[in-house]
């Protein structure tokens, strides 16, 4: 696979992630608060908060799946760090308080994706980027 190939692959990655969550915790939020470990550790149930970060996540797939068809420079940069300044404060928070490691294991794969695609957006030239937008 060519590293347009891994990144892109990466952003829908992602987005899956980001997309899956939104409409769970936007559509059913009680459900996600009841059956995610560790949530309902935190209570009381909130549903305009549970919604709005729904809301949230799938804004974020717009920006991660906009990234991922358009592979532009600019936008996959932005995509990514904007990713990056959501899930590691996440990370950060399960580790410091009690939580499974199959969790903790899970959002740092979530925290090591973008830092991954980052380092490989370093090895591509802005010349050889608009050597491939012209040829589509």
């Amino acid at each position: 696979m060519t590293m347009r190939s891994w990144l892109r692959a990466g952003l829908f990655v992602l987005t899956f992630v980001h997309v899956a969550t939104g409409i769970w915790t936007l559509f059913f939020p009680q459900s996600f608060y009841d059956d995610v470990p560790t949530v309902s550790d935190y209570p009381p149930f909130n549903e305009h908060l549970f919604r709005d970060f729904g809301a949230m996540n799938l804004a974020m797939a717009v920006v991660l799946g906009a990234a991922a068809v358009l592979l532009d420079r600019t936008l996959v940069l932005v995509a990514l760090v904007s990713n990056l300044v959501w899930v590691v404060p996440h990370l950060v928070f399960h580790t410091a308080h009690p939580a499974g490691p199959l969790l903790v294991v899970g959002l740092a794969a979530i925290v090591a994706i973008p830092v991954v695609l980052l380092v490989l957006t370093r090895g591509a030239s802005p010349a050889g980027e608009r050597r491939q937008q012209s040829r589509r």
